[in-house]
């Protein structure tokens, strides 16, 4: 991890910025969101306030891309996915998390309307209930499957999948491989990838 570059995409606060950086790697923070970023007080230094999904750093310029609870906060998940690929490195890593729509906290706020669809459930939620205090669907949450994501991953020429697992109980990566159970059982999902 020393003296490595990596990209944190949708760095937030930059929890885990910090933490990269107590290991001595040299870290990007992105966000593009300035309120996510100044949460608990200024945000991390160094931050670009840009798009993971059109990175503004040259190809080939990280040893690492780190994506933790993104992909559920994009339109599309391929765009993000392509610029991980484009900016690592040969050989370098990639890990991915993100809350995959049919576990029991796909909806966020709007739990459990989620699992009635991504059109009826949201709908539901706000008749019922009103806004969702933050991330109301389609303008700050999307569901994202794991089946898909896991298929894109596999179309792009450049990247390898290492592991897949349920980030909370890594031991059952079994479960990432039966596909309907693994969207409803794995909760958080990892995939951790190579550059090619």
């Amino acid at each position: 991890m020393r003296g490595r570059t990596i990209v944190d995409l949708g760095c937030g606060p930059g929890f885990y910025t910090e933490a990269f950086r107590a290991c001595g790697a040299h870290v990007i923070p992105v966000d593009n969101d300035p309120a996510e970023m100044s949460m608990v007080g200024a945000p991390p230094p160094g931050a670009l306030l840009a798009d993971a999904g059109a990175l503004p750093l040259a190809d080939a310029s990280v040893d690492g891309a780190f994506c933790s609870n993104l992909l559920e906060h994009t339109p599309s998940a391929e765009p993000v996915i392509r610029e991980m690929e484009r900016v690592l490195r040969p050989g370098g890593w990639g890990y991915i998390s993100w809350t995959n729509w049919y576990s029991p906290w796909g909806g966020h706020d709007m739990s459990p309307y989620h699992y009635l669809g991504p059109w009826l459930g949201p709908r539901l939620y706000v008749r019922r209930h009103g806004p969702p205090r933050k991330n109301p669907y389609g303008a700050g949450l999307w569901a994202c499957h794991i089946g898909p994501t896991l298929r894109l991953i596999r179309s792009r020429p450049g990247l390898a999948i290492e592991q897949v697992e349920p980030r909370y109980w890594p031991r059952l990566s079994f479960i990432t491989r039966i596909p309907i159970a693994r969207e409803l059982l794995t909760w958080n999902c990892v995939i951790r990838l190579r550059r090619v």
